[in-house]
């Protein structure tokens, strides 16, 4: 007497199946890494935002008549802090930098404010004015299933020297 098998009904099944899950699987793997690549893409702007708005804050008046040397334009402020940009095309990377004076209000341009802003008001009643910097970017998935994404991140620090 011949006993049946009980996988004999379903020899192709596990090919099928396994044709459905694993690309879902590897799909999902995929797109799990590539947002972890977004995720580390977004702290990199982060962290430029923050280190381009120390660099700034630090290269004010008070900078400028310790050493003698001009305050650094929006330009030289972003060359200061490129090298901190790996693995990020530059092409795709733009910084904004502002001075905010809090007394009036106003937003300049940084170099527009004659390339020293003022870190201390005139009664000293200690800092008043700040530095604003806007870092984007522009970072383009590596599955192209989404296309571009602007990443932005902006930090706002105290003028202190």
């Amino acid at each position: 007497m011949r006993h049946r098998s009980v996988c004999q009904g379903r020899r192709g099944a596990v090919l099928v199946e396994g044709a459905i899950v694993y690309p879902v699987f590897l799909m999902l793997v995929f797109m799990l890494i590539i947002g972890g690549m977004g995720v580390f893409r977004y702290q990199q702007v982060a962290c430029l935002a923050r280190e381009a708005a120390r660099y700034a804050a630090v290269h004010g008046s008070g900078w400028r008549k310790e050493t003698g040397q001009t305050c650094p334009t929006s330009s030289a402020v972003q060359n200061a802090v490129l090298p901190l940009a790996v693995g990020m095309d530059p092409n795709n990377l733009s910084m904004q930098v502002q001075w905010v004076g809090q007394v009036s209000g106003t937003v300049q341009s940084w170099d527009s404010v004659n390339k020293h802003p003022l870190s201390v008001n005139t009664s000293n009643q200690g800092v008043v004015n700040r530095v604003r910097v806007t870092v984007t970017y522009q970072w383009t998935p590596q599955l192209y299933l989404v296309g571009s994404i602007n990443l932005q991140s902006t930090c706002e620090i105290p003028m202190s020297f």
